[in-house]
């Protein structure tokens, strides 16, 4: 087995040859992250006297600008979103334990109407009209 180096400030220091592949390996995916990803390559055809060009994979936000591609403005829709689960948070607030429960279930953690039947022994169409009757309720709530 012959010896690998690799050099570390100015100096050649003795690695193991599992230590040296993975270094090596490393640096060669830092420098297609770095450099290849970022510049168009290509592929010359001299029989057919073509040149191929394969864009780069990277992209730009000014050169998508440049050739017109738009963006919209998320920091309004993030305001009204937040807007909207404070109003919610608020409404909640309004409902008795039991409507507020049925609500998280179904709502926020994703339960299905017949699993929380059955969690409250009661039948899957009562908690469904129990449901319908409390989303009816915030609307009410949201219209005032």
């Amino acid at each position: 087995m012959s010896k690998k180096y690799i050099i570390k400030n100015g100096t050649a220091v003795e690695v193991s040859e599992e230590l040296h592949d993975y270094l090596t390996k490393s640096d060669r995916k830092i420098r297609y992250i770095e450099k290849d990803l970022k510049r168009n390559n290509y592929i010359i055809d001299s029989e057919n006297e073509k040149v191929t060009v394969i864009p780069s994979r990277e992209d730009s936000l000014d050169r998508l600008m440049d050739i017109g591609k738009d963006y919209p403005n998320q920091s309004s829709d993030f305001r009204q979103s937040t807007i909207e689960k404070i109003m919610l948070e608020k409404a909640l607030e309004k409902l008795n334990e039991k409507e507020r429960y049925l609500i998280v279930q179904l709502f926020y953690l994703g339960r299905t109407e017949r699993d929380l039947a059955a969690e409250l022994h009661i039948a899957q169409q009562n908690i469904n009209k129990t449901k319908q009757r409390i989303l009816c309720k915030l609307y009410e709530i949201f219209q005032d």
